[in-house]
């Protein structure tokens, strides 16, 4: 059994890659879709967007239901995106503190 630190560090691991940040963008507005409407949305090919959503599925992060001949892809926990709403939130105070230290005015302003 692992502890709450190797879970949060796995779960950041996996997080940590840009496209899989852009899928997960993808999904958050979509709800759900298809490897070939992620792979438009998020500007990859098809093989590296099936690659990264079988990553996060074995992670539990993002689950497939088939539709015919589809997969649909979603995320598992919704709080995920407090996460990537957090990691933005922090982005923004750094990038206003460094326009702010180089005498330029902040684009939140």
């Amino acid at each position: 059994m692992s502890t709450l630190q190797d879970f949060k560090a796995d779960l950041f691991r996996t997080l940590s890659n840009p496209v899989r940040i852009r899928i997960l963008e993808a999904l958050r507005t979509a709800g759900s879709l298809t490897v070939g409407e992620i792979q438009v949305r998020a500007g990859i090919e098809a093989a590296n967007a099936s690659q990264h959503l079988s990553i996060m599925r074995a992670r539990g992060i993002v689950e497939a239901r088939r539709e015919g001949t589809s997969a649909w892809y979603s995320v598992t926990e919704p709080e995920v995106f407090a996460l990537l709403d957090a990691a933005r939130a922090i982005f923004e105070r750094r990038v206003a503190a460094q326009t702010e230290l180089l005498g330029a005015p902040s684009p939140n302003r």
